[in-house]
């Protein structure tokens, strides 16, 4: 059976993640800033952005749209 993913490419997940960060944040972030690498294994794509001092981090079903798992962590300066 040939499934239908509402999430296709990594462009649609980092444009899901956009709005899930803006929605959840207060911050625009350009789509430049994100990574986004789909896993076959679960139909989900795992998307990073980094953001200054902040990591925000998403886990988009492929085939429902659905995020989850919306984490900010700070990521350490090297001096």
């Amino acid at each position: 059976m040939n499934e239908s993913l509402r999430v296709g490419d990594e462009r649609a997940a980092k444009e899901i993640a956009i709005e899930a960060a803006k929605s959840m944040w207060r911050y625009t972030i350009p789509i430049s800033f994100y990574q986004a690498e789909y896993d076959e294994k679960t139909k989900c794509w795992t998307v990073q952005a980094s953001y200054f001092e902040d990591k925000l981090s998403f886990r988009i079903d492929a085939v429902t749209g659905n995020v989850s798992s919306f984490r900010v962590e700070k990521v350490a300066q090297e001096e």
